[in-house]
């Protein structure tokens, strides 16, 4: 294949919206109808927020799909993925540079957050208090960005990420809990840390656990409690970095520990992973203009505060 082909293909996959940055603040967001949409990969340190606001698409994963329906929506960090089967929609994708918050949060850049506000998702309880004050905060979001007020633009968009630190780390997720302690936490944090900057090294137990001052005998308990295991969360870091290396390049590292963990992770070899990857070539998008997803917000601010209410009066009931 020629050259400007290759670069070609490799633009086409790496397709993306179009942003509007709302200035004065951490957000970006686009609004936009979707039949198709091939592959595109945040860049690092960005957490897409996509919502759907009517109708449904379908947002693939190589691993999972989640059917978006009206009023659901998925958090995306280091994740690849793609449209398709997409009916009749208006969706919304917020981009929050998390790299405005490394004052208050470190290393919020190299944390991984799990936020699954959809009917398909595995999370317990679903919806919890937090995935309707998301959804909540979501919705007053557009109306503020239309009616111009960039700070409490910037105050809801401060309240998410924190709710994202505080609810939505893959660590609450792993251990099932909000009930870990700081120290804990931070310990967590500075592991997964040292896994991404390293991850196509060689990583032993005690070069990580010397990093953060702690045994590895303490070290691989933590990763037990708190995860799923010292090797499991090393494999699906490398497997989830790699991903970039495998859309936008024709070449693959060929170490052994390297490939093992990517199909572990993916149940396939790199080269079938590209191949489904690509196989989503065409883009069918519209851009819209925000004030088509304020006519939807509207409708669904008055169900979400609907169903609000109602939850509260069951529990009432309940009790």
């Amino acid at each position: 294949m020629a050259k400007s082909a290759v670069n070609a293909e490799r633009e086409q996959i790496m397709s993306e919206v179009k942003r509007v940055k709302i200035e004065g603040t951490p957000l970006s967001m686009s609004v936009y109808s979707v039949e198709e949409m091939p592959t595109r990969k945040n860049e690092h340190g960005v957490l897409e927020i996509i919502m759907c606001l009517k109708g449904s698409v379908q947002f693939s994963y190589y691993y999972e799909e989640f059917t978006l329906n009206e009023g659901e929506y998925i958090a995306v960090d280091i994740d690849a993925y793609f449209f398709k089967k997409g009916r009749d929609n208006l969706c919304v994708s917020f981009y929050i540079n998390l790299l405005e918050y490394t004052d208050k949060y470190p290393l919020i850049n190299y944390q991984y957050f799990v936020c699954e506000g959809t009917k398909e998702t595995e999370v317990k309880d679903y919806p919890t208090v937090y995935h309707e004050r998301l959804r909540g905060l979501l919705y007053m979001a557009l109306k503020n960005i239309n009616e111009g007020k960039t700070e409490t633009v910037k105050a809801i968009t401060d309240t998410i990420v924190d709710m994202f630190v505080k609810h939505y780390s893959i660590v609450v997720y792993h251990y099932g809990s909000e009930d870990i302690s700081a120290v804990t936490m931070e310990r967590m944090i500075k592991t997964y840390y040292y896994f991404s900057v390293h991850y196509n090294e060689k990583i032993r137990l005690k070069d990580v656990a010397d990093s953060i001052n702690i045994t590895e005998g303490y070290l691989s308990e933590l990763m037990r409690k708190y995860s799923i295991g010292f090797k499991n969360m090393l494999g699906y870091i490398r497997a989830n970095l790699s991903e970039k290396l495998l859309l936008e390049t024709d070449g693959f590292s060929d170490v052994k520990y390297y490939y093992t963990a990517f199909r572990d992770w993916y149940k396939c070899t790199p080269k079938q992973f590209r191949d489904v990857y690509r196989r989503i070539d065409k883009e069918i998008i519209e851009r819209r203009d925000i004030k088509d997803a304020v006519v939807c917000v509207d409708k669904l601010v008055e169900e979400h505060y609907n169903n609000i209410i109602l939850g509260e009066v069951i529990k009432i009931s309940e009790n």
